[in-house]
């Protein structure tokens, strides 16, 4: 019963945050982006144009969605950064049987992609999260084991700390202290994470709607569905901050950089 309370209380705080940032601008990707739905009724010619531009391409974002009501692993998006990014929507519920050209053409577009060579970001532990999807046996353990996986979340956390120093008396050194009281800097404990949606929030002064975490993403999308939206949202996003970590900008930068998308 405590864990039931402490679950819907943790929903709840997640509903109010959200609804107290969506007065903020909404969140805008730093580039254009196309996405493709990858699921059994996939062209074989689309796929095989994927694999030629995943073969130009050596830095991905991932990000996966569960389904809130068979707890199912059933999404993997999939960010080529590019200028134009191109982003994949692998609806792990809906592919098409193992023994067809279709799924060996995905697989095979998965196997470019997590090469050792390329660079991986994710918000949070991308091969923990990939992990969970290996009985769909599109890739192996060991693939997700030695892809070069960078996650955002804690870089951002570290970058964040060292450009907003505390004004509240405590030392830069002390990164997230339960003393401090400076209201830039929520985390307050070593052992907390920012979410995707502060971190945007506090960095960007953008709003990125997390309604539709609890979601039915077993369900098959739509060109037209705000699922995709949603889902494609959160892969831009960890590519947007993680390049405040890859340029190590200032926030005089980020200042400027805000103040210029305002106009």
């Amino acid at each position: 019963m405590n864990q039931l309370n402490s679950a819907r209380s943790k929903v709840a705080r997640k509903r109010l945050l959200n609804k107290q940032l969506s007065v903020l601008p909404p969140f805008v990707p730093i580039n254009d982006w196309q996405a493709y739905r990858i699921n059994r009724t996939t062209a074989s010619s689309v796929l095989h144009d994927l694999i030629e531009l995943a073969r130009r391409t050596t830095r991905y974002t991932i990000d996966t969605e569960h389904d809130d009501y068979t707890h199912e692993a059933a999404l993997i998006q999939i960010e080529f950064i590019r200028r134009r990014s191109v982003i994949l929507l692998i609806e792990m519920c809906h592919l098409p049987p193992t023994s067809t050209v279709t799924f060996w053409l995905i697989k095979s577009l998965l196997a470019v992609i997590l090469s050792p060579s390329n660079f991986i970001y994710s918000w949070g532990n991308g091969i923990d999260e990939l992990s969970q999807f290996v009985h769909y046996d599109l890739f192996s353990s060991s693939t997700i084991q030695r892809s070069n996986n960078i996650d955002v979340q804690v870089d951002f956390k570290l970058w964040y700390n060292k450009v907003f120093l505390h004004t509240c008396g405590l030392q830069p050194h002390e990164h997230d202290h339960s003393l401090c009281t400076c209201i830039h800097r929520p985390v307050k404990h070593r052992q907390d994470q920012w979410s995707l949606q502060k971190a945007i929030a506090y960095a960007f002064g953008e709003f990125l709607d997390k309604s539709r975490t609890k979601s039915k993403w077993r369900q098959q999308l739509t060109h037209s569905d705000e699922f995709v939206r949603y889902a494609v949202s959160d892969s831009l996003a960890v590519t947007k901050l993680h390049m405040l970590i890859d340029g190590n900008w200032t926030k005089e930068q980020l200042d400027k950089y805000n103040h210029r998308q305002c106009f």
